[in-house]
């Protein structure tokens, strides 16, 4: 064997310290490395959250902004729009609403308003909004509110609609509400108005008919009875000249036959200014009017007599009113619609009076004529100063029917009553 050799140690032993030192280097790199990737992750996940938070402040200012520009509309909007939760407190409120309300939405928000309305209006809120989420759709009512700035009630037409969570439970309730405190006193004072205006055309009309009446009368009593003198002395002046003056006989048979043409005169104008037969009732006074209907015109008219239970019960005013609506509709149907047949239904019922008109012509109003449209109209103003509805149903080939429903006298003064004294109740 060969003595070792020292240089060759020194050689292995400077190759292996090299190569530790190499590894050693290769380690404090890979360290290095390491290192600078973890800084350069954390710096890109900070960046990221930055960038985020950045983003996050963004849409905030965003939804700010916007909740800012959704109110101020709300503000500008003319109508009062309200939201409640789903116990019927106050989230959200405009300044339309706040006005129509007499109360600022800082006094109201979380609450059901109960501290600044009486009782009885707070417990109408909530049965109100109970109403609206039963019914799962669009509410409507009417409401009294206290306004607190005029201190007077003011009359609220509410709009409500319901909104749902996803398991069907009440969520929200969308509100607007309009005042119509003025619109509803002007109906009220119209309807007023209305009723005397009512009552002033049945005076009217009863007096117009009791001075034909009387007018009737007299002719009768007077002027009927002095003809009827004259023909009987006219009928002895024919007799007793027969055989012996011939030429007074020819005079006599002549006066004889003038003094017949004016007492039929007389009856037709006291039939045209107040039937006798309407002392009998509706139904026998109808029946004679078709019948000189038929007589004079030639169409075939046939009364119906459905019920007449009420007939009895009409007052002499009421029964010169619904014959005269009758005549009325007769005259049109006479000289516009050119029928052949008519025939008039009468269900005289307490409590309701319906009388049907149907003709088998072209109806009053397709003639187009003036006197046609100023002979319905004429017809409508009788219907409705009775405070009754007329209605009309017409078509090519199968004639007119004209429908008149009248309420008896009593039911409309009891509801002018009623209206009346809801009016002063509310003020």
């Amino acid at each position: 064997m060969f003595p070792p050799n020292t240089t060759w140690l020194a050689l292995l032993l400077a190759a292996a310290l090299a190569m530790l030192a190499v590894l050693a280097a290769l380690a404090l790199w890979r360290r290095a490395a390491l290192a600078a990737l973890a800084a350069e992750a954390a710096e890109a996940e900070l960046a990221g959250l930055r960038q985020r938070l950045a983003a996050s402040e963004s849409g905030a200012a965003l939804l700010a902004r916007g909740e800012r520009q959704w109110r101020d509309i709300l503000d500008r909007l003319p109508l009062a729009l309200f939201l409640k939760d789903a116990d019927s407190r106050f989230v959200m409120m405009n300044a339309a609403c706040e006005q129509a309300f007499g109360q600022p939405y800082s006094a109201l928000a979380g609450t059901h308003g109960g501290e600044h309305y009486p009782p009885e209006q707070q417990a109408g809120f909530l049965a109100a909004d109970r109403a609206a989420f039963a019914s799962h759709s669009l509410w409507t009512d009417e409401e009294w509110v206290w306004h607190a700035g005029l201190r007077q009630d003011r009359r609220l037409l509410t709009y409500k609609q319901p909104l749902y969570d996803e398991d069907g439970q009440p969520a929200l309730l969308i509100g607007m509400c309009l005042d119509v405190t003025e619109r509803r006193a002007a109906e009220e004072a119209l309807q007023s108005t209305l009723r005397q205006l009512r009552e002033l055309s049945d005076l009217q009309e009863a007096a117009r008919e009791r001075e034909r009446r009387r007018q009737a009368q007299s002719l009768h009593d007077d002027l009927g009875q002095s003809l009827m003198a004259l023909k009987l002395d006219a009928v002895l002046l024919g007799t007793a000249s027969q055989a012996r003056h011939p030429r007074l006989h020819g005079h006599s048979v002549r006066v004889l036959g003038t003094l017949d043409s004016a007492i039929g005169a007389v009856r037709a104008l006291i039939n045209d200014l107040h039937p006798s037969t309407l002392e009998l009732g509706l139904p026998a006074a109808t029946d004679w009017l078709l019948k000189q209907q038929e007589r004079r015109s030639g169409m075939h008219c046939q009364l119906h007599m459905i019920n007449d239970s009420a007939s009895a019960a009409l007052t002499a005013p009421q029964t010169w009113a619904i014959f005269r609506m009758i005549q009325e509709a007769m005259f049109a149907i006479e000289s516009y619609a050119r029928a052949t047949r008519v025939d008039v239904s009468l269900d005289l019922r307490p409590g309701a009076l319906l009388i049907i008109i149907s003709d088998n012509g072209l109806g009053p109003q397709t003639g187009g004529s003036r006197g046609a449209t100023l002979a319905m109209l004429a017809l409508r103003e009788r219907v409705s100063a009775y405070g009754g509805e007329l209605s009309e149903d017409s078509a090519p080939g199968r004639g007119t029917t004209l429908t008149i429903m009248l309420s008896d006298h009593e039911k409309r003064e009891a509801a002018a009553s009623r209206l009346d004294t809801s009016a002063d109740a509310r003020h």
